[in-house]
């Protein structure tokens, strides 16, 4: 439907994650919208017996088994090898790029040179993470390979697009793609320091301006956010404050200036 009001020239691109730790985030994020989470006490619950909690068509569920290839619009649960084969060719000639999420800096600098971007267009701050204690190993071995089993679906698309992502990473050079990655960071640290209040994520109740801070879901984890430094000078400010608004508000933004109107999205 998009390219129905799009240019024939536009550039499409988007982002897929592992589906294991895409699947366990989306436990705790989705928690109180998907009925099949919200009825399981665990994740480990959950993944020991998916269909006891799982039932397709009821409204949240979407959440809780192949989210990506729902999102990408492919067909609903397809048993023929050559349908996902085909929908993923389909997906090959629409986007211009797939991003990856466990390599998110290295995209970004996919991203910059596809789009013929200036290097700092593509400096950012990580947003939606989750505290994570020092003592956690995030998702087992044991937990990934059952969270790919039961998202069958989303792991094909991934392992494709994770392979399509390398191929386009050899061509624009794996050393200078090092390189770009290494200055990307080296920028974002700088950044951080000169605009944010500790340096880097603090949670949402230690964020005194209620612009910034994150959504919370819901019976979810902690969302992390940014607190900006006070004292910055007008325009470095109207920058860092653009780098750690939250997407809700920024989408905000956008529809204030697209389309005038009020902030939906503000924090308490």
């Amino acid at each position: 439907q998009v390219q129905k009001v799009m240019p024939n020239d536009s550039f499409y691109f988007s982002i897929v994650r592992d589906p294991a730790t895409l699947g366990e985030s989306s436990f705790s994020y989705f928690r109180a919208a998907a009925p099949a989470f919200r009825n399981s006490p665990s994740l480990d619950a959950f993944l020991a017996h998916p269909t006891l909690f799982y039932r397709p068509g009821i409204r949240g569920n979407h959440y809780a088994r192949n989210l990506q290839w729902f999102d990408f619009g492919l067909p609903d649960d397809p048993k023929d090898p050559r349908e996902i084969r085909e929908s993923l060719e389909k997906l090959d000639r629409t986007f211009s790029l797939v991003l990856l999420a466990e390599n998110f800096d290295e995209s970004l600098v996919l991203l910059r040179e596809a789009l013929c971007w200036p290097e700092e267009s593509v400096d950012t701050f990580a947003h939606n993470s989750r505290p994570h204690p020092k003592e956690s190993r995030g998702v087992s071995s044991s937990q990934a390979e059952r969270l790919r089993a039961w998202n069958r679906l989303d792991w094909e698309l991934y392992s494709h697009l994770n392979r399509t992502f390398w191929r386009r990473a050899e061509s624009f050079g794996i050393a200078r793609l090092r390189r770009e990655v290494r200055r990307l960071r080296e920028r974002r640290e700088s950044l951080a320091r000169r605009c944010l209040r500790g340096g880097g994520p603090v949670p949402a109740k230690a964020i005194p301006d209620g612009r910034l801070r994150p959504f919370q879901p819901p019976g979810g984890g902690n969302i992390l956010g940014f607190s900006v430094r006070a004292g910055l000078e007008p325009e470095e400010r109207e920058r860092c404050v653009r780098m750690a608004t939250p997407e809700l508000q920024y989408k905000d933004l956008l529809d204030r200036r697209q389309f005038g109107g009020k902030n939906d999205s503000k924090g308490g």
